[in-house]
């Protein structure tokens, strides 16, 4: 029988474990999607995207199983997203892909008005209406 002294030892160091254990991000492009609608640089609908892709950047990687669903706040032209990142990233790790998954979003679907890109450790999705994760 192991001692309690060696015991407690090893609970301790078990969430150090589980951290070097998460994988570094993956970013390849699994898939990709655009809509056919578009938007223009004066668009309302322009600023609440903006801001809708900002913040679940901002706030994915602090949600339960990082995964996020929410809307702009701008009534006139509300943008809906949806984000999801591995749990098998660690908290940073998640941000990183986000950050990332965003830039290839408006990359590969300059003023869509829907969009979703998956890499292989994170995806983001948006529409100009709304809908289910």
């Amino acid at each position: 029988m192991k001692s309690p002294s060696r015991v407690a030892i090893m609970l301790m160091l078990s969430p150090l474990m589980f951290n070097v254990a998460k994988g570094a991000t993956h970013t390849g492009i699994v898939y990709w999607a655009c809509n056919t609608g578009s938007y223009s640089s004066g668009d309302p609908y322009a600023n609440s995207l903006a801001y809708l892709l900002e913040h679940m950047v901002t706030v994915t990687s602090n949600h339960a199983n990082y995964n996020y669903s929410t809307a702009s706040p701008y009534p006139t032209a509300i943008a809906y997203g949806h984000v999801i990142c591995s749990q098998a990233l660690s908290y940073s790790d998640c941000g990183i892909c986000m950050s990332f998954v965003k830039s290839q979003i408006l990359a590969i679907c300059p003023d869509s008005l829907g969009a979703q890109v998956k890499l292989e450790d994170c995806r983001t999705r948006y529409k100009n209406y709304s809908f289910s994760g």
